[in-house]
């Protein structure tokens, strides 16, 4: 039982140090990556949605052609 206890204590240290290192490497994005960022975020929405409703739009008319 104190074993399992110390396994535990052991990956919680673990996944702390771990969690702390990646916080200190973390940096807030800059202006220009930011912009990047969202601009490529923004168009994969579009296509998307653009690909959603071709699929969407060609169902329908498969549809009515069976009715």
């Amino acid at each position: 039982m104190a074993e399992a206890n110390l396994k535990k204590k052991e990956r919680a240290r673990s996944w702390i140090s771990e969690y702390t290192r990646v916080l200190k490497l973390a940096k807030k994005p800059g202006k220009k990556e930011y912009s990047l960022t969202s601009k490529v975020t923004g168009i994969g929405m579009v296509l998307i949605g653009i690909i959603g409703y071709i699929i969407k739009f060609f169902s329908v008319i498969i549809q009515n052609i069976g009715a």
